[in-house]
């Protein structure tokens, strides 16, 4: 009862907030981080750290025009309207389960895995977590926004994956073209990911992967290739690149409330986001001896939250997850070079986090 009341607490602090941090456009990581800081057994601490969190976001926006059964297409994918989709599916919610409205609506929104540069997924697995553990309104709402805001930034890539290859992912993330080497990378990353995809050379490589005989197995390798991606490429592009392991993490987690025939849809949207966040942000693919060193759970844990860095805490609740899995030293590895870096950059210039790849202008 007290990891609930703690979480409650944190999610009541965060009501309202809206998508995006205040005159960023960088997403609202709070409810996501409020989760994972629980998940790590910090719930001593989260309440405090949404209350510090809210205060560099932005507000929701009033509901102006009302998203139906029958006009909801036209509101898919419109950021602004993202006030009209959380009345919507608070509406929604308060008038069935959520299992039945979760069931309604994920097939439409898996499709579009890098909707809000993956957020949307991220959030929403988050969300269902934090309901496996106890359903209360607050955690309800939670996923009713979660589900509003991937419908909000929905995008989907032009054409879909077909994993018509034999490569397993990590070799066939190794041989993505690295589409952006030696050019500026300026404008956030869910658009040039986008961009990506509907690169010809790209679109090849993503089908060079083979079908996963256990999807849960290949987001195992998935976030490994990540995290060993994420260590080769850390001084230029961190926090981008951090993504790889945590939406295939949450995918995880989104897993067992998918039905049989949409779990290869999924899978397939998934692995193309990573492809292209990929080819867009890494310089030079993983290599093997970059997980050197010999860290504790308890450490990286305790260096993440002392961050404050809601990526740091995300990063390290995922690659903690992940090692229990399948015991890799690459991820705690990469989860304690994560928290270093924003360790150090709490006290940088904008103009200096954006230097290192640790923020967007």
């Amino acid at each position: 009862m007290i990891m609930t009341a703690s979480l409650d607490e944190a999610l009541d602090r965060l009501r309202g907030a809206g998508g995006e941090i205040a005159g960023g456009g960088m997403p609202n990581h709070g409810p996501m981080a409020a989760e994972a800081l629980v998940a790590l057994g910090r719930g001593d601490v989260v309440a405090r750290w949404a209350e510090r969190y809210r205060t560099v976001l932005g507000t929701m926006p009033e509901a102006s025009s009302a998203v139906t059964m029958a006009s909801w297409r036209d509101a898919l994918g419109a950021p602004l309207r993202f006030g009209d989709w959380a009345a919507f599916f608070r509406d929604q919610v308060a008038k069935k389960t959520w299992r039945t409205v979760l069931a309604s609506w994920i097939g439409l929104l898996v499709p579009a895995m890098n909707s809000g540069g993956t957020h949307g997924l991220i959030r929403t697995a988050h969300a269902l977590r934090a309901l496996e553990d106890a359903e209360t309104p607050l955690r309800i709402e939670e996923l009713a926004v979660a589900l509003a805001f991937w419908a909000a930034y929905y995008r989907a890539f032009p054409t879909p994956a077909r994993l018509s290859g034999t490569l397993g992912f990590a070799e066939a993330l190794a041989r993505v073209p690295r589409l952006m080497r030696g050019r500026d990378r300026r404008g956030f990353p869910r658009d040039l990911a986008h961009v990506a995809g509907s690169d010809p050379d790209l679109a090849i490589a993503v089908d060079r992967a083979a079908p996963p005989e256990s999807i849960e197995r290949a987001l195992g390798e998935i976030t490994e290739a990540g995290a060993r991606l994420y260590l080769a490429n850390a001084d230029r592009q961190p926090l981008v690149l951090l993504h790889i392991v945590t939406s295939a993490a949450a995918l995880r987690l989104l897993l067992p409330h998918l039905s049989s025939d949409l779990r290869p849809v999924a899978f397939a949207g998934l692995w193309q986001a990573a492809a292209a966040n990929a080819a867009m942000f890494s310089d030079e693919p993983a290599r093997d001896g970059d997980d050197q060193g010999s860290f504790s759970e308890p450490e990286i844990i305790d260096r993440s939250v002392e961050t404050e860095d809601p990526h740091a805490i995300k990063f390290a609740e995922a690659c903690l997850r992940e090692h229990r899995l399948r015991p890799r030293p690459v991820y705690l590895a990469a989860a304690r070079d994560f928290a270093e870096r924003a360790r150090r950059a709490r006290g940088w210039s904008e103009a200096e986090r954006v230097a290192a790849g640790m923020e967007f202008p």
